[in-house]
């Protein structure tokens, strides 16, 4: 991925509110939409993972 400034405006604004909520859920929900939306190349070894 070759930075912020690259990515959609549908994938930034999910990112935001991503940061925004301190909800566990909510917070999955706007990583995987913009993981879905093709924003992401690889998903990083370890993620998810507690």
């Amino acid at each position: 991925m070759g930075g912020l400034s690259q990515l959609s405006e549908e994938c930034r604004a999910h990112l935001e509110k991503a940061l925004e909520t301190d909800d566990p859920a909510e917070k999955n929900y706007h990583i995987r939409a913009v993981m879905q939306a093709g924003c992401v190349d690889e998903i990083p070894e370890g993620y998810g993972e507690h």
